[in-house]
């Protein structure tokens, strides 16, 4: 049975990861490495997760080592170790290294507290990214990059996409009709072609169909599908509502106006959509800088 560590260097080496990545990897092999996979147990993670909460948050630094700020991990960087510990065994079971029956350690530990952050999303690249694994990863459904092209695309949320039937879509006018949303207000969505495109793919367009339901036509969930493509494009923490965001931030980039933001995404405050304004607004003095200069 290989030892965490042989499983973690064939997972670092298996594509290109961030810097993140890299450092929970390092974490779980300095803390872990020298156990066998199998051997690994839920308390052992649990008295990993400890030790990383009291070490807190680090201070990077360059040509030197890092050094502790004080400052506590945020709940949500916590859930990502345990999740980067997870994929790792996702690659040992895909590669036969455990057998399949096997339950990972990181099964059953208890998230910790995570506040909503509204500031998540993805760049374009990073949904691109995204969209290329889901297709290797659904081979059943069929519709995960379809769902992932329209959310990132049109700012849609998760659960009016899942009720979405197809007499509530117009291909050729490329535009999709929500009639109650989370505001209570009904919305009209614009397609660029490259979703329209996606969407005509789907079969069984009949109009009473759901768009992304089941293969019998029922309700699906597609959540653990989704959150299995996203640990396989190294983004374990995304979840179906950072892409209404992605698409809030590229509009805005794209130098579209508040008011027209609320109207996309139906917001019902200025408040909602002030958050892609402001992302908008720093992107543009990072231009500025990079162009003219920060200092006089």
């Amino acid at each position: 049975m290989p030892t965490l560590h042989a499983v973690i260097d064939g997972f670092a080496a298996s594509r290109e990861w961030d810097a993140a990545t890299f450092s929970r990897l390092g974490f779980w092999d300095d803390a872990l490495g020298e156990r066998e996979l199998t051997e690994i147990t839920p308390d052992d993670v649990d008295a990993a997760l400890v030790a990383l909460a009291e070490r807190g948050r680090l201070l990077p630094g360059r040509n030197r080592p890092t050094s502790r700020t004080g400052q506590p991990l945020k709940g949500s960087t916590i859930n990502r170790y345990v999740s980067q510990l997870g994929s790792v065994y996702t690659y040992a079971r895909r590669l036969r290294l455990i057998p399949r029956a096997f339950v990972p350690p990181t099964k059953g530990i208890e998230r910790a507290p995570e506040p909503p952050d509204p500031e998540r999303y993805l760049m374009p690249e990073q949904v691109e990214r995204l969209l290329k694994v889901a297709a290797l990863v659904d081979r059943r459904w069929g519709k995960l990059p379809a769902l992932i092209r329209l959310l990132s695309t049109t700012g849609l949320r998760i659960g009016n996409a899942l009720a979405l039937r197809w007499r509530d879509v117009d291909l050729e006018r490329r535009t999709l009709s929500v009639v109650r949303t989370k505001n209570g207000e009904p919305i009209v969505c614009a397609m660029p072609q490259k979703t329209v495109d996606a969407l005509g793919k789907l079969p069984g367009r009949s109009p009473e169909a759901l768009v992304f339901g089941g293969p019998t036509g029922a309700p699906y969930n597609p959540r653990r599908l989704f959150r299995r493509a996203c640990e396989e494009a190294g983004l374990p923490q995304v979840t179906p509502h950072w892409l209404r965001h992605s698409a809030g931030y590229a509009l805005a980039r794209a130098g579209v106006g508040q008011a027209m933001l609320m109207q996309i995404l139906g917001h019902k405050s200025l408040a909602s959509s002030a958050r892609y304004m402001h992302q908008s607004a720093d992107d543009k003095l990072r231009i500025a800088d990079a162009v003219f200069g920060q200092h006089p």
